[in-house]
């Protein structure tokens, strides 16, 4: 499963564009997990579709099934780093969670609730160093 990913900007927002692809027989293992899949990704810095700012929000990315014949998808930010950090955090949540998960689970496993994969936003921020140079 990979995420190809599309950045784009204009006066006062960053736009980050997705299309979800899936590889081999992930499609038939989606289809036969008997309920929805969602990927639920901690942000900060976003703005909703009303044009509302969030300080820190939760975007939901549905794994399956999905409208369309593509996976498209798309979130809109006013910080370029939260941008990055949301945009690093999807792909490897899909190349890792999303994908772990869906070879664990069984075959009819999943109810019609569905799952959802939580995922912080997880920055890791250092402290300074305080060693002192002589």
């Amino acid at each position: 499963m990979r995420v190809d990913v599309t950045p784009t900007h204009d006066v006062h927002n960053f736009y980050l564009r997705w299309i979800l692809g899936y590889e081999g027989p992930e499609k038939a293992r989606l289809e036969r997990l008997g309920g929805p899949l969602t990927l639920e990704l901690e942000t900060s810095c976003y703005i909703d579709l009303s044009g509302a700012r969030h300080d820190t929000a939760k975007v939901k990315v549905a794994i399956w099934p999905h409208a369309g014949p593509q996976n498209h998808g798309q979130a809109r930010f006013w910080d370029v780093d939260s941008r990055r950090r949301f945009w690093v955090n999807l792909q490897d949540a899909v190349a890792t969670k999303v994908v772990d998960f869906l070879w664990a689970a069984k075959p009819g496993s999943v109810g019609k609730d569905g799952v959802t994969i939580s995922v912080p936003e997880g920055v890791a921020r250092r402290e300074p160093s305080t060693a002192t140079g002589s």
